[in-house]
Parts: structure tokens; sequence; C-alpha cells
């Protein structure tokens, strides 16, 4: 399932299952992400950082973009379409998934000194994310992560529908598992052959934590700029003094 339809939760319950579960790019295997929307490497590469990993289960994007190549790696794979309750509130939450990635890709400025840009992981992901919703939407590089602001009011919900219409269409039926996390263990664990743990479902509220993260970066942005500005004065009055002293 795409991002914002649970896939924290259902990571975290793959997790408690036994799977080894890969959420979301590695800052290690960015670069191989990157090459893979450059065209440089495939999606089989890119996929193959997190087998080579150990890890053996998958959720979020960009995983979730590639379901197709990797149902071509492993024919006999479970896939797990996680889902919202209505596409209106998948798009609501995507939205706030989208202000933590803009602060986080905002480029270097005097008015937003930001340096998270200048990380390589970073531009890695930034151009990682290009790529998504483009094999299942159809869409061009970075519409989906950028561009939908200058979309129609239902765009976004078109786009969510667009992605699990090709789900369903492409997965075997008897191989695929339409859940939304509020569903908890019982169709998951039958689905996937395993013992309802004792523990409850787990219930991660991410969209919380993104808001935090927003604000965080924001302040971490401005906040070493004056450290720099105060760090060079400091040096230029003691250089100031030094030259000054008697000889």
């Amino acid at each position: 399932g795409l991002g914002r339809t649970g896939t924290k939760s259902l990571a975290a319950a793959l997790d408690i299952l036994g799977y080894q579960t890969y959420h979301f790019p590695l800052p290690a295997h960015a670069g191989a992400w990157a090459s893979y929307v450059d065209g440089t490497q495939s999606a089989q590469d890119a996929i193959g950082t997190a087998v080579s990993a150990g890890y053996d289960a998958t959720c979020d994007q960009p995983m979730a973009d590639v379901f197709a190549t990797q149902l071509d790696m492993f024919p006999d794979a479970k896939v797990v379409l996680t889902v919202r309750d209505s596409p209106s509130k998948w798009a609501k939450s995507y939205k706030v998934l989208m202000e933590f990635i803009e602060v986080q890709e905002r480029p270097f400025s005097f008015l937003y000194p930001s340096f998270l840009q200048w990380i390589p992981f970073m531009k890695n992901w930034k151009r990682m994310r290009d790529r998504m919703g483009v094999p299942t939407m159809g869409l061009s590089h970075g519409q989906l992560i950028r561009g939908y602001t200058h979309e129609p009011e239902g765009w976004l919900e078109e786009q969510y529908n667009k992605h699990n219409d090709a789900v369903m269409k492409q997965v075997p039926k008897d191989q695929l598992l339409v859940f939304n996390v509020k569903e908890g263990w019982d169709p998951l664990c039958k689905f996937l052959g395993k013992t309802v743990p004792t523990v409850s479902f787990p219930n991660v509220n991410e969209s919380e934590d993104l808001k935090r993260a927003t604000v965080m970066m924001k302040i971490v942005s401005y906040g070493w700029a004056p450290f720099l500005v105060g760090t060079a004065y400091v040096s230029t009055c003691i250089v100031k003094s030094i030259r000054g002293r008697p000889r």
C-alpha cells in the first residue's frame, strides 16, 4: 500500500510476527534507489539492497511503487494492500507527509539556511522520490511528491485509487489481502498463516510524529546559522585582540 495507509503499523505488526520488515530505504541504500531513478541501475538492483541486508518483507514507498517487480522476483510472495477508510482521508494524511518532505528537500538559501540537501543520502532520497507514483499511476517524475499542489481538488484521491486498482489487477487474488490496519490481527494472520499474537495490534500515529519532525527540522535549519555567525564574530574578536597586543 501507499505511504500514509498505516504502513508503519503494518511494519511493526509484521516484525512481531517474525518478519524483518523494510519500511523505507536505509541511508546506505539511498544511492541504489537514486541510480534506479536515473536509469543507471534497475529496480531489481534497488530492491536487492533490502534482500541482501536480510529483509523478507517490504512496505510503504518506494517499495509499493515497484510491487510488480517484486512479484516477478518472488512469484509466490503474498501481497498486503493497505488502505484507508476513504481516499479523502488518505489525501489529508498524505499532505502532512508532503509538508515534512518539502521542508526536508528545500534547498539552501539565506531565507532558509538548511544544510540537509548537502548530505549525500538526503540528496539521493530526493532523487528517489521522483519515481513515486510513476509505475502505478502513470505520472511524470516528481508529480506525486511535488506537483500535486498544482492539481485540481480530488486529484490526489484519483491517484490513490489508481494505485490500488493497479495492485488488485496485477496480483493474483489468492496472493492478495486488501487490509485496513483497523481490522487488527485476525485477517492478517489468517492470510499469512500465522498465530494471532497475544499483544495488541500496533497503532503507530505517524502524523503527529511528522508534524513534530517538521517543526524540529525548521528549528535546526534556522538555528545553526546564528551559531555560525556568533562563532565567526567571536573568532574575529579574538583575532583582532591578538593582533592588537603590543609586541
